[in-house]
């Protein structure tokens, strides 16, 4: 007994885990300049060559584009993704099969995705393949046939596609709430469109529009990550790339903010799915870590989880709130049973504009209706308290989970190639890693309130809903929760 007294005595007397972090952040700092550069290299063309040498024997090769649903019209909605579709039906010198057979032989995997603003085409293959697979990534981009009849036959599928994604509610719900924030704007639209241009209106001569128009060396970079070398991967842009037409660098066109409300009531659901957003500046602009940062301060609630992911919206669900004056206080109040499954903050960047917000999914039914808005005024009331006031400790505690949440999702060649990608068609460039933790460090607490307030505090939300209506605050009731944090 006396030996284990010694132990706990010895570990209560241990310093705060607060003080060891600060103490071990000049050995963080020196870990990142060990880290790997990003390359970066510009051709003739204005097409870009970016890559990160991080060893082993296998490595991702892509090609990111500056071009998503962003950039299309109501009257062509869904042919930037049409396009990545008839990109694997066949080239002058490779059949469908050809490519299949081509990756199969190799170990290879080659995939696509496209996004309301940039699309991807990428192979994860062993570093000796790296030829072959840019060869075949520039043979699929610049010379697929794309024919009437391939045309003709991949509606049926991109309309299957179309039914799988819509019966995922959280994408449906993505859509909604893109669609009244952004109304009017490409930003609005859907990434795979609407049914009748999927099945009639885009047609050959579309998909061949849209490629000229942004299929060009200014708008796309080839992308290495992993066992690569950036010479090599530059001599193989120019034998593939260098002969495409330099084009014109994207414009960034003012994207108008509507907010408002998009609310699908469906009483069959027995969920039902809510969030809403605010404007902010997108992912160029100097506050994006800030961003980022209070989006980690929202947090997550899961009812499973439940008091354990500590947050701003677990205090909402369990009645907990803080004051500069008191601390941390309970509030007592009757919601029984608790409505909410899941209760999560985010931050959706683009290149010029945002949505910072929170989607919760909670249960249906009258049951459940007064208890379900007790607990959105208190998640509200928690968002709107950042922009007044945080405590020391969550401040410190966002910090380090966006440090980690960045790190952990630059694990693995795609992963890192995507953000490369990313970066270099946002920025330009690829922002060094260690820049990246120093502008964190930086941000103080009183610049992260003022950021809330200026985006959070007295602004007009954008709210979208699927499920029971019983169950869902009016757009007005949104608006006046953004001016209700009193104590």
């Amino acid at each position: 007994r006396r030996v284990h007294g010694g132990c706990f005595k010895h570990l209560m007397s241990a310093p705060p885990l607060s003080s060891v972090l600060r103490h071990a952040r000049p050995q963080f700092r020196d870990t990142l300049r060990h880290i790997a550069p990003t390359q970066q290299t510009a051709l003739g063309n204005h097409f870009r060559v970016a890559s990160q040498a991080t060893g082993g024997e296998t490595c991702t090769v892509g090609v990111w584009i500056d071009a998503g649903s962003r950039l299309e019209t109501p009257e062509n909605n869904g042919v930037a993704h049409f396009l990545e579709h008839m990109n694997f039906k066949g080239t002058g010198k490779r059949s469908r099969r050809d490519v299949e057979y081509g990756m199969e032989k190799m170990g290879a995997h080659l995939n696509a995705y496209t996004s309301r603003e940039h699309t991807c085409y990428f192979i994860k293959c062993f570093k000796k393949d790296t030829p072959e697979a840019v060869d075949i990534l520039s043979d699929i981009l610049l010379n697929s046939q794309r024919t009437e009849s391939d045309v003709e036959a991949e509606r049926n599928t991109i309309m299957q596609e179309k039914e799988d994604v819509e019966s995922q509610i959280e994408e449906v719900m993505t859509d909604h709430l893109h669609s009244a924030a952004f109304e009017t704007t490409g930003l609005g639209l859907t990434i795979l469109g609407p049914d009748e241009n999927i099945t009639q209106n885009i047609k050959r001569e579309t998909i061949e529009e849209f490629v000229k128009a942004h299929y060009t060396g200014s708008n796309m970079c080839l992308v290495g990550a992993g066992a690569v070398d950036h010479d090599q991967l530059t001599d193989l842009a120019n034998k593939h790339f260098g002969s495409l037409p330099s084009g014109s660098p994207r414009q960034q066109e003012y994207t108008r903010y509507m907010g408002g409300s998009k609310n699908e009531c469906n009483g069959l659901l027995p969920l039902t799915h809510m969030a809403v957003g605010f404007w902010t500046p997108g992912a160029k602009s100097q506050d994006a870590v800030k961003f980022r940062l209070l989006e980690q301060l929202l947090g997550t609630y899961t009812r499973d989880k439940g008091e354990a992911a500590y947050s701003c919206f677990t205090r909402a669900v369990v009645g907990e709130f803080y004051s500069p004056y008191v601390g941390a206080f309970t509030y007592a109040h009757d919601v029984i049973p608790n409505p909410i499954h899941t209760l999560k903050g985010f931050w959706t960047p683009y290149a010029d504009v945002g949505l910072l917000g929170f989607y919760t999914i909670a249960d249906a039914g009258e049951r459940y209706a007064r208890n379900l808005e007790i607990v959105m005024h208190f998640a509200m009331r928690e968002f709107v308290r950042l922009a007044h006031m945080m405590s020391d400790e969550e401040f410190e505690r966002a910090k380090n989970q966006l440090k980690v949440q960045t790190l952990l999702q630059l694990d693995g060649s795609v992963n890192i190639a995507d953000d490369i990608g990313r970066q270099v068609l946002w920025h330009g460039k690829r922002q060094d890693l260690g820049d990246f933790m120093t502008a964190i460090d930086a941000v103080t607490k009183d610049e992260l309130i003022a950021c809330a307030y200026e985006h959070i505090y007295d602004k007009d939300p954008v709210v979208a809903s699927i499920g029971s209506d019983r169950n869902v605050p009016e757009w007005t009731d949104w608006k006046a929760l953004t001016m209700s944090f009193k104590y």
